[in-house]
């Protein structure tokens, strides 16, 4: 690893550090998420299957009892674990708190960062748009691979760049260690570290330094506001060539393994104008984009990234894929932050496109 990244990783762990508790750093009873035999007055322990969850009471429900133990010795698996019957998105059991990512029983009040995977389990194709399909939540999808995906990446049958709504690849065809579903995009977990430079997990499966930089809020953004939200890392792109994610470290290069053509400037421009919606540059602060300062009045529902996650700055912050997308899944197509078809120019809508496109919202 190169000095400027071995001092940018460090300044930034330093960061969460002294700005946030840690979080990614699992506390609590070890009984709540291992057994170590699966077996308990002698019966089995790990539950697994279809729409396993946390309930009302705090225990396990859903799918059913497996005799067969787990990897890591798990009660359940990362599916399960991350999972509520109940409308809650953070879970706290013995001391040990949970971020929910699927609610069984509604889209929840309070979605985390990601979103929810709720509707994507209704199945049908008006609810697959409203997330990604992953293996235990959601089954593959009449797309042939990832929308956007890059000429070249891996085109495997079971590659997490065509689809993650399939077991992981064991045949070793793909690549060793090959992951799908939540591990698709969650390559390496490490719950017990809070060492690893890696936001949230993102971390890819080629080297060791092919990762996400970030900061995490404590609350995974239950109550996200001006003060409490993610920071993420961006980067003054668009990417393209050699400016991969062991470069960038940014958020927009991972969404990019899987979606390069809506990254990438020969694909997002042409002769100067945009052709996609643009990602990694800097927002404009002039014109209709001179009404959104993302440093003083920054909005959860059109976040940015920043190229320096310890000190944005307004002249820092970088449109990502998640200032219009949730990642896990929203109510809305296209898994965006908003209804898209509500978005009237003119007038005085405001919030959505309006975020950013400030003087849009007014008539002409």
């Amino acid at each position: 690893m190169r000095h400027f990244e071995r001092f940018l990783c460090a300044a930034l762990i330093l960061f969460v550090v002294a700005v946030y508790p840690a979080s990614a750093n699992v506390t609590g009873p070890c009984a709540n998420c291992h057994t170590m035999h699966n077996s308990q007055n002698g019966s089995s322990v790990v539950r697994d299957g279809s729409l396993v969850g946390w309930d009302s009471s705090g225990r396990l429900s859903g799918g059913s009892i497996q005799d067969a133990p787990m990897k890591n010795l798990l009660v359940t698996g990362c599916v399960g674990c991350h999972t509520s019957t109940t409308g809650e998105t953070i879970v706290t059991i013995g001391g040990s708190r949970i971020p929910i990512v699927f609610n069984t029983t509604a889209y929840p009040v309070k979605p985390l960062a990601g979103g929810n995977f709720y509707y994507t389990s209704l199945g049908g194709d008006a609810n697959h748009a409203k997330g990604h399909n992953v293996f235990g939540i959601a089954g593959k999808d009449a797309l042939a691979e990832a929308p956007g995906r890059q000429s070249g990446t891996c085109s495997n049958s079971t590659s997490c760049h065509v689809t993650l709504a399939v077991p992981a690849d064991t045949d070793g065809t793909f690549h060793t260690g090959a992951n799908n579903g939540c591990g698709g995009c969650h390559v390496q977990v490490a719950h017990h570290r809070d060492s690893k430079p890696w936001y949230r997990f993102l971390k890819g499966h080629l080297d060791s330094i092919d990762y996400v930089e970030g900061v995490e809020d404590p609350d995974w953004e239950q109550n996200g506001d001006q003060s409490h939200h993610n920071w993420y890392k961006g980067h003054l792109g668009p990417v393209e060539g050699s400016d991969t994610i062991e470069d960038t470290h940014s958020i927009n290069s991972y969404c990019g393994g899987c979606h390069g053509i809506f990254h990438r400037e020969g694909t997002i421009r042409s002769s100067g104008s945009w052709i996609r919606h643009p990602s990694d540059i800097i927002l404009p602060e002039t014109g209709e984009y001179g009404g959104y300062n993302p440093a003083t009045t920054y909005s959860v529902q059109a976040p940015v990234a920043w190229t320096n996650p310890a000190s944005p700055t307004r002249a820092t912050a970088v449109v990502m894929c998640l200032s219009c997308h949730r990642v896990h899944g929203s109510p809305y197509n296209d898994i965006l932050r908003w209804d898209y078809g509500t978005m009237l120019a003119g007038g005085s809508n405001s919030g959505g496109c309006f975020t950013c496109h400030t003087q849009k919202r007014q008539s002409p």
